[in-house]
């Protein structure tokens, strides 16, 4: 019972209704184009946390540090990790065998420069977590680090509407009652209660909705579970390091700016290959926010 009172924790309490159209026989219309969402819409549970571990296998630090982390990520049901391996540390002696020569190192390298570059840094380390895109800690702490990354990101991120991910072996589906681009604010209808003639005005053109930022619709896929490396040389010679959710693929399949938006995969889950899981995100822009999350 406490595993479910975590994973559908509530903040608020649940709204009451969200209307729907029935077809003939009284069966609701999964896509209805007329429907509107409304704050009804969306019940508040804790939101998953996407967690993001940059670790190298040249990193003194890493080999006390992320054993720690690993755990006080994956106890709690609402939290993600994610592994990125870097080259940072390459130059002592052992290239990492995860971020060398491949396709995940390159990405790795990528994500963790654009955070610093976004948050207007100069240095880089390890092992270093980023939690939702918004706070960053060593982990040094163990759970007491991560429990407060996470904390504060949820605090940190305020988004003046709703909106909800979800992700199937085909698709993305995004739900939202944040507006489309473009779309204008509803205004009063006219007074006819009088026969007087009207006064004449200006006419009050419909103010348009507040534009969105825009995000991007990403896709990541990761080997789950451990994966434990032997270092065969440099500061960590002849010892191990264990990879979690080790960072397969990040792509970019499509863009959302409000509204409801349905994505297809690049290709079905189920043509991953044994042990391959994934994770569907919005994110503004590279090293930005990180609203929503959904696994696949």
């Amino acid at each position: 019972m406490s595993f479910l009172r975590r994973l559908f924790r509530r903040k608020k309490p649940a709204p009451l209704v969200c209307s729907v159209t029935l077809d003939d026989h009284g069966n609701p219309i999964g896509d209805d184009p007329s429907h509107v969402h409304t704050s009804a819409c969306f019940v508040d549970f804790e939101p998953l946390a996407l967690v993001e571990l940059f670790q190298s296998q040249g990193c003194v630090s890493c080999l006390p540090a992320v054993p720690t982390i690993q755990k006080a990520v994956t106890e709690q049901p609402n939290r993600l990790l994610l592994t990125y391996n870097v080259t940072l540390f390459d130059h002592l002696g052992w290239k990492d065998t995860f971020a060398s020569g491949g396709p995940a190192g390159a990405v790795g390298d990528q994500r963790q420069r654009a955070y610093v570059k976004k948050w207007g840094r100069n240095t880089l380390f390890t092992p270093q977590v980023v939690v939702n895109g918004l706070t960053d800690t060593s982990g040094a702490r163990g759970a007491d680090d991560i429990n407060e990354a996470v904390n504060h990101a949820r605090a940190g991120l305020r988004l003046p509407f709703h909106v909800y991910l979800d992700a199937n072996d085909t698709e993305v589906r995004i739900d939202s009652d944040a507006p489309v681009p473009g779309a204008s604010l509803p205004t009063a209808a006219p007074d006819t209660t009088t026969d007087a003639a009207p006064i004449t005005a200006p006419v009050a053109l419909p103010a348009p909705a507040p534009t969105l930022p825009l995000y991007n619709i990403m896709v990541a896929t990761f080997r789950a579970g451990d994966q434990t490396v032997k270092i065969g040389k440099g500061p960590n010679k002849g010892k191990k390091l264990p990879h979690r959710n080790a960072i397969d693929t990040i792509t970019k399949i499509g863009q959302w700016q409000g509204g409801d938006l349905t994505v297809a995969l690049p290709v079905p889950k189920s043509s991953w290959g044994h042990g391959i899981e994934g994770v569907a995100f919005l994110q503004e822009g590279a090293g930005g926010p990180i609203i929503a999350a959904a696994k696949i």
